[in-house]
């Protein structure tokens, strides 16, 4: 009988019987998210009405900073100090800000994601097994603070740092003059794996993405050099927890780099006494 079981599930695993995991199931557990091409100037989701919305990063900013009056459009009404001052001791106020934090925890409690497209990225790395994609990003975009995966729009990401590194090069299409890549190195991907990977993003329609799941911590403001001027630039600051090379189109995945997010112990020697 337990030959019989055995051989049983030999068989189920050779036909395929036991479903690979989809894109679709990635993205259930998700909340939120963005899909990138030049910069993430939103993002979508579904509100309280079971309607599609979207969440713009400066909305999504004061949402975070708990900010009533910016959340909500009402700086052309409460355009002062004094008049914010005074309306934060009304009523209307506290009710407003109760709605506001019930959007609060729905996102910061969630998971979200963005998705960058591939196409044209660079080759398979055949000595380190690897991918090393570049995820390039305007200056005015760049969050100040190491360590960051960032994403033209304000988006940026804590990303685990033996996988993620930061350059920078001169372009006139720049907004000061400066053009920023991300340099991701993948886990180890096999090579027949990143053979369809890499016909994939020579495809002119490429649907080759970098799939990043992240939770949603905090904001800054930081002032960006434009010509002579200096700007005010939100960040949404959230903290990576998985990624992913997947097919948009088809929803297959061609590699979960999990592993990349989970710590290694400490060698014994360096552990606290």
């Amino acid at each position: 009988m337990k030959k019989s079981i055995v051989l049983l599930i030999t068989v189920l695993y050779s036909i395929g019987a036991f479903p690979q995991t989809t894109l679709n199931d990635i993205l259930k557990g998700c909340i939120f998210g963005s899909v990138e091409n030049d910069k993430i100037e939103h993002f979508k989701y579904i509100n309280s009405h079971g309607e599609k919305a979207t969440c713009s990063i400066d909305d999504m900013a004061a949402l975070l900073r708990k900010d009533v009056v910016a959340y909500y459009g009402l700086g052309d009404k409460y355009n002062t100090e004094l008049k914010i001052k005074t309306f934060k001791q009304t009523d209307d106020y506290n009710d407003t800000f109760e709605t506001l934090m019930e959007e609060y925890n729905y996102f910061t409690q969630g998971k979200g994601y963005v998705m960058y497209n591939l196409r044209y990225n660079s080759d398979y790395d055949t000595a380190k097994r690897c991918f090393l994609f570049k995820v390039g990003f305007d200056d005015m975009y760049r969050y100040s603070k190491p360590g960051y995966l960032c994403f033209g729009g304000g988006l940026s990401l804590t990303y685990p740092s033996a996988y993620l590194s930061r350059t920078r090069q001169e372009s006139q299409y720049a907004t000061n003059g400066i053009y920023n890549y991300n340099i991701l190195k993948t886990t180890i991907i096999p090579e027949v794996t990143a053979l369809k990977i890499e016909n994939e993003m020579e495809n002119p329609y490429c649907n080759a993405r970098l799939l990043i799941i992240f939770k949603l911590t905090t904001t800054s403001q930081e002032k960006k050099q434009v010509a002579n001027y200096l700007i005010p630039q939100n960040f949404v600051i959230g903290k990576a927890i998985g990624a992913y090379i997947v097919n948009e189109k088809t929803g297959e995945v061609y590699a979960d780099m999990s592993s990349a997010f989970v710590q290694k112990p400490k060698p014994a020697s360096q552990r606290k006494k």
